[in-house]
């Protein structure tokens, strides 16, 4: 009890330094060592035109002819602030154009929003994955040429290339099951890769004084089993084997191939953790699949994933342990359900408003799907509760869900 106050003492001072950190930030503009917008660096093509050229971007002796930076996804909510830039220019063997996009930090729209925002270290991560990942071809996301971070403020710039030949498909609309496959396949190259590794040291698993805070944010006559059921699961996450995970592999975090030139990848990595792959397939299939559809597919989709790790060179994890792991992660993603309304693009413009009240609803009818596919003799078991307590407080739980759909309200 006195390790959770201290805890979230501790974290409310953080969050208090850091707002002081924002309105300074906001309010004095100190020059940053890049760009902190769209607009400044269409001010600056030199910085950026130098930068890319150091890096492998452009070639050494371009002649640069064009230079456009263009705002995209503005009227999105969620969104950090991104443009694409369009890089026209001559060589020795004639003209060519590259295209990039650009990513800068979310806009401060609450001292606290964004307080929260560099608390959760988001930018720092995104900037790690991309500096340090993104080259590596197990690891479907777009290369980057360029990840600058201001930690202290959560100043962001990254650029990287534009993957041309790709469709999104929209939270709403669900990931259809041909797709879904894909996403498997993205999954088991990263985790594969990176399964048991000392590499990605700028990512780690969550400690213990964060997991003791999250299970004591649940309310209501059923807090502290939930809680206890949090802080078990998390704690198993963070056992070996753990791997490098996307943490927010949603639909929406993800290109798919429009043609057979095409490719998937993964975007937005501010979630970026240490923990057991198949949360990553679990959050996907929680939030971002129809239930009719993830449970029609789920067995085949967990052995193409296992499939996957084993081709990537995966040892002695075998199909059924991949199976619990993955029975323990849904649990872990009921509680993530949470996550959006914690993290600093959630803020209270109108825009996130009414987006996050649109994706509220789809995401809680599917975890309720979740929560009725449960193996609740299983987790009982597992986390040491008793099978009927923990009916009654899921059944109790999807109850008080429904009441937040439109037609309980109607």
């Amino acid at each position: 009890m006195i390790q959770r106050l201290v805890m979230h003492l501790l974290l409310k001072l953080l969050l208090a330094a850091f707002m002081v950190g924002t309105w300074i930030d906001q309010r004095l503009l100190p020059k940053m060592p890049f760009p902190r917008n769209p607009d400044a660096m269409r001010d600056d093509p030199a910085w950026c035109i130098a930068r890319l050229k150091a890096a492998g971007g452009l070639p050494a002796d371009a002649e640069v002819t064009l230079f456009e930076v263009t705002r995209f996804k503005v009227n999105e909510a969620f969104r950090s602030l991104v443009a694409t830039v369009d890089v026209g220019f001559t060589t020795a063997t004639g003209p060519e154009v590259r295209h990039f996009v650009a990513k800068f930090a979310p806009q401060v729209t609450s001292l606290r929003d964004h307080a929260t925002y560099l608390l959760q270290e988001n930018a720092a991560k995104e900037a790690g994955v991309y500096r340090e990942l993104s080259a590596d071809p197990a690891v479907a996301t777009p290369r980057a040429w360029i990840a600058e971070l201001h930690k202290m403020s959560g100043n962001l710039c990254i650029v990287m290339d534009r993957l041309t030949d790709t469709v999104e498909v929209t939270e709403r609309a669900g990931c259809p099951a041909d797709k879904c496959g894909l996403a498997m396949d993205g999954f088991a190259a990263l985790h594969g890769r990176y399964w048991q590794r000392d590499e990605a040291t700028f990512l780690t698993v969550v400690p213990d004084a964060v997991i003791d805070y999250m299970g004591s944010l649940f309310e209501g006559d059923d807090a502290e089993l939930f809680g206890d059921l949090i802080r078990a699961t998390w704690r198993y996450d963070s056992l070996p084997p753990t791997t490098v995970l996307h943490g927010d592999a949603r639909v929406g975090n993800m290109l798919f191939p429009a043609n057979d030139t095409g490719s998937f990848a993964f975007i937005d990595w501010q979630a970026a953790r240490k923990g057991k792959g198949v949360f990553d397939v679990a959050y996907f299939l929680a939030l971002s699949v129809d239930a009719e559809v993830r449970r029609d597919n789920e067995t085949a989709l967990l052995h193409r994933y296992h499939a996957g790790l084993l081709a990537a060179g995966v040892q002695d994890y075998a199909f059924e342990t991949l199976l619990d792991d993955y029975r323990s992660e849904q649990l872990l993603t009921l509680a993530f359900v949470t996550l959006p309304f914690m993290s600093a693009e959630s803020s209270s413009t109108e825009l996130n408003t009414t987006g996050l009240a649109d994706l509220g609803e789809v995401w809680t009818r599917r975890m309720i799907a979740v929560v009725e596919d449960l193996d609740l003799p299983w987790l009982a078991a597992r986390t040491g509760t008793d099978a009927v307590h923990l009916k009654a407080a899921f059944d109790r739980s999807n109850a008080k869900a429904w009441l937040t759909l439109p037609e309980a309200s109607e």
